[in-house]
């Protein structure tokens, strides 16, 4: 994660297909986050401006997890839904964990009765 300071909004998505059409299809703030219920796996923005290329981390580790490993950044904004679906898919079957890439990071999280409004949502 680029971004080490920033907290995020996460928030419970239903399905795979549904986040790869919000992540594909819109624009989000900076601070937000999503996780599938069920998967131990994070999607976490990492754009740099809410303009720019959107950019997410893949996480492995959900909410309450001691540690949490950057397994992937993927460019969604450059991604067809089908091909969002693809990378989605592969991160939650733990496709991404094995790669080079895969590194520690602390992220800094909370539920959207948590997080109210901040900087970057306000």
């Amino acid at each position: 994660m680029m971004h080490a300071r920033r907290r995020f909004c996460v928030s419970p998505v239903a399905t795979a297909e549904e986040l790869a059409h919000m992540l594909t299809e819109r624009t989000w703030t900076l601070c937000s986050g999503f996780f599938i219920p069920g998967h131990d796996y994070l999607f976490l923005n990492d754009a740099t401006h809410e303009d720019g290329a959107g950019e997410w981390g893949v996480i492995r580790g959900g909410l309450g997890a001691d540690r949490h490993v950057q397994v992937e950044s993927i460019t969604m904004s450059w991604c067809s839904f089908e091909r969002g679906l693809s990378h989605i898919q592969d991160a939650l079957a733990g496709r991404m964990d094995g790669n080079d890439f895969v590194r520690p990071v602390i992220v800094r999280l909370e539920t959207p009765e948590q997080h109210k409004r901040c900087h970057l949502c306000s």
